[in-house]
């Protein structure tokens, strides 16, 4: 754009240039000129068919001529941003830089799948917005409050910029694959003891009869069981040997 301002100065200069020699040499041949000239012109749109065309060509130069200076009027995005220094000295940062040091870093947080950081300059200060794509089992509330909370760190402790208003977020969230949404009904607080049928084999309890001794009966126990088998083991071994 700078280059056809350019362009389009030079030829208007050069044409007033031209014009102003010609009517200051020769103001009469020129009043002259410009009436013929008019005559014939008048004497042209007549003609209903030669005015509409005119027209046309009128129309078609108007928007031209808007458009240009729309182009002109427009004020071109900034590149780069001014940096708060301590001592007064002038610095300035790409937006660039800013816009892959947010990028590189919320990248890493947990429950991020894509980060598109967008910086806008506005001088002394920028507007940061990020567009987030998020896996479907991050906790929203608690992952922009992060999220935030680091760009104001990356951005004004660390770059020494300053963020004009509050940082904006557009989240996409991905929401489950079907049929792997997690449970929302709320779980019962007394424990749920399944039938006997339905327990492990490890945890049934198996019963084993014993042979109860009559009443009065004098119980025998492990140790004299023992004795007794000993005693027999012994007597029956004198047997065979007599």
């Amino acid at each position: 754009m700078n280059v056809l301002n350019r362009i389009l100065m030079v030829l208007l200069i050069l044409f007033l240039i031209v014009a102003v020699f010609t009517v200051v040499l020769t103001p009469l041949n020129f009043v002259a000129v410009t009436r013929l000239n008019l005559d014939y012109i008048e004497s042209i749109l007549s003609d209903a068919q030669v005015l509409l065309i005119f027209r046309a060509i009128g129309v078609g130069l108007l928007l031209v001529l808007f458009l240009l200076l729309w182009f002109e009027l427009r004020r071109p995005r900034r590149r780069t941003v001014r940096i708060k220094t301590a001592s007064g000295g002038n610095a300035q940062l790409d937006i660039q830089s800013v816009a892959q040091s947010l990028e590189y870093r919320i990248d890493e947080l947990p429950g991020v799948r894509h980060v598109r950081p967008r910086i806008i300059s506005r001088g002394d200060d920028v507007e940061v917005i990020l567009d987030l794509d998020t896996s479907p089992s991050v906790n929203i509330p608690a992952l922009t409050e992060q999220i935030v909370k680091l760009t104001n760190d990356i951005v004004e402790g660390q770059l020494g910029l300053k963020i004009r208003s509050k940082v904006r977020l557009n989240i996409k969230h991905e929401p489950y694959p079907r049929g792997t949404m997690p449970s929302t009904a709320p779980q019962s607080k007394e424990a749920v003891v399944p039938p006997v049928s339905e327990r492990p084999a490890s945890k049934l309890i198996e019963t084993v009869p014993v042979n109860v001794p009559p009443s009065g009966a004098p119980i025998e126990t492990k140790e004299a069981s023992q004795k007794t088998e000993q005693a027999e083991g012994a007597s029956s071994s004198a047997g065979d040997q007599s």
